[in-house]
């Protein structure tokens, strides 16, 4: 599926979705340069646990080429269409279907 994020609106293959309940998702889409910049300016004030795992999640990003990737709004976990299409494909079909889209 075809993802993108323009003027804070998600499009998925041509569809504008105007709602998307992350709790409902569980997933939230992100720039992944954008993401690669927080996590820099975190780790700089991050401590302990929480400084390995964003200097983790850094490295994981910058090995990937995708524009953007779904981040779990509820742990650090990351989906990427290059790494896992099948699993991102069903995060966009249900944003799809509950914005009566499908």
């Amino acid at each position: 599926m075809k993802v993108e994020n323009k003027n804070n609106k998600l499009i998925i293959n041509d569809v504008v979705i105007n709602i998307v309940d992350t709790d409902l998702v569980g997933y939230r889409l992100i720039e992944r340069e954008d993401l690669i910049n927080d996590l820099i300016d975190w780790i700089s004030e991050a401590k302990g646990s929480d400084k390995c795992l964003m200097k983790e999640d850094l490295e994981y990003l910058l090995a990937l080429k995708d524009e953007y990737v779904f981040s779990s709004i509820n742990t650090n976990e990351y989906i990427a269409k290059s790494v896992d299409e099948k699993e991102f494909n069903k995060i966009c079909e249900e944003i799809l279907k509950l914005n009566e889209v499908v």
